[in-house]
């Protein structure tokens, strides 16, 4: 779902890097070009406002596609065709400038310079915020509504920390079981994230039981159940890793490696189902 808030907050710095330009820019043709300062300035101004208007395009390219960019996602949002002629012409010549000078090493003269900047800064600062806000508009009706005014990006950040965690205990698990109970840092780093895991999980518990109204208890996880937001199934697995957090965030207190194992293998993929039937509750409430 779009973040609004990055998105404003990306928007204004960037708006902030092409006001600068502009200020050089409004001291003329000529003063540019015999004031060596004025380039550099200007380019590094381009620069940064370019890395804020890349994460905007990589934001929106995910809502728009559903699928990830690593990478030039302001020459793809101008392929999308989701902005007017002017802007998206605008964002192909930016990306382009971008590529020139950072991955091609080419230098442009002051001349061309101002010139390209000029045109980048002129269209950007009169159109780009009036429309992003249109997009934006556009996106979010076609959104599902959440069933609880949460944090969205915070619960996103959680559940991407619950998600590594499982995958890399898994990777310890994948290896036979004599290998990981008498291998030191297997049992150490599985601990170690099974206590990032709990962590975030609860974090997401509480937050939802907050932002519903209640107030969060011990057994946050059994809350859950009883609120009809996760299923009993899915509290019983992770509830059974999940009362052991002080211990295994105390280096100094033994827990029988065989038993970790067995413990994790028989449940840390329940933590992922924790995060699938939150994501559901939240865009259908309850079911």
């Amino acid at each position: 779902m779009i973040d609004v808030q990055f998105l404003n907050d990306k928007a204004s710095k960037m708006n902030l890097f092409l006001k600068k330009v502009e200020k050089i820019i409004s001291m003329g043709k000529d003063s540019f070009i015999s004031t060596p300062m004025y380039p550099d300035r200007t380019q590094y101004y381009l620069i940064s406002a370019y890395n804020e208007l890349e994460e905007i395009a990589c934001h929106l390219l995910k809502e728009i596609t559903g699928e990830k960019s690593k990478g030039n996602c302001v020459r793809k949002l101008s392929e999308e065709q989701i902005f007017s002629e002017k802007i998206n012409r605008v964002l192909s010549d930016f990306s382009k400038y971008i590529a020139d000078i950072m991955e091609n090493r080419n230098s442009y003269s002051p001349e061309e310079l101002f010139i390209t900047a000029r045109e980048i800064v002129k269209i950007l600062r009169e159109r780009f915020i009036k429309e992003l806000a249109g997009v934006v508009k556009e996106i979010k009706e076609r959104e599902p509504k959440l069933s609880v005014p949460v944090n969205l990006r915070k619960i996103q950040t959680h559940a991407k920390a619950v998600k590594s965690s499982v995958r890399k205990i898994s990777n310890f698990l994948n290896f036979p079981k004599e290998e990981f109970i008498n291998t030191p840092l297997f049992i150490d780093r599985a601990r170690y994230f099974s206590v990032v895991l709990i962590d975030s999980s609860l974090w997401i518990c509480r937050h939802i039981l907050r932002k519903s109204g209640k107030k969060p208890r011990k057994d946050c996880f059994k809350q859950l159940v009883e609120e009809g937001i996760i299923s009993e199934e899915t509290e019983k697995h992770i509830s059974q890793i999940a009362q052991l957090r002080e211990v295994f965030a105390d280096p100094s207190t033994e827990f029988d490696s065989e038993k970790l194992y067995r413990l994790l293998k028989e449940n840390i993929s329940h933590f992922l189902n924790f995060i699938s039937e939150i994501s559901r509750y939240l865009v259908k409430g309850r079911s």
